[in-house]
């Protein structure tokens, strides 16, 4: 109690146009702390972001552009797909690859699908050339038995692909 005494009898030993001093100096002390202290934070937030907001409007809306336009691709080329024989497409992929001569058969099976054999292969051209059918047909491979050969870096690979057109639900039915 004796700060609030000593402050009692600070305040009781002013003039009213002393205390009216004090209490104005107090006010403007008050403002400008809360002005440091909360105002001018969330005015630099603001300024920041007004600054950065057009240009992630920007990118929201390539990239919704972009979903359109991987959707569009999709149904090309599940509509491609669906119309060209899968072993027609893998005999014209496989032609352009650097184990051509290694491919021993390529079968059409039900069900769009495939069967693929081929010995000795690269693996590491092997595994390019699955993901540019993927990519660029959308053909999944749906089944694989890859057997080391007696010379490094060289496979047997047994694959079964599917066509872009067949979905799980058709696989399963």
């Amino acid at each position: 109690m004796k700060l609030a005494d000593a402050v009692l009898n600070f305040w009781g030993a002013r003039t009213g146009k002393e205390r009216t001093m004090l209490c104005a100096a107090g006010v403007t002390l008050l403002a400008a702390v809360s002005y440091a202290i909360l105002l001018e934070p969330a005015l630099a937030a603001s300024r920041q972001l007004s600054t950065t907001l057009p240009r992630l409007r920007a990118q929201a809306e390539d990239m919704r552009q972009q979903q359109k336009e991987i959707s569009a691709l999709r149904k090309k080329v599940a509509a491609a797909t669906q119309h060209t024989d899968l072993k027609a497409l893998l005999e014209s992929s496989t032609a352009g690859t650097s184990f051509v001569k290694s491919v021993e058969r390529i079968d059409s099976l039900s069900g769009g699908r495939a069967l693929w054999l081929a010995a000795p292969i690269p693996f590491d051209d092997w595994l390019g050339w699955m993901e540019n059918l993927q990519r660029e047909f959308g053909i999944r491979l749906e089944g694989c038995k890859i057997s080391s050969t007696d010379q490094p870096g060289l496979v047997r690979v047994e694959a079964t692909f599917a066509s872009a057109g067949r979905t799980a639900i058709q696989k399963t039915q």
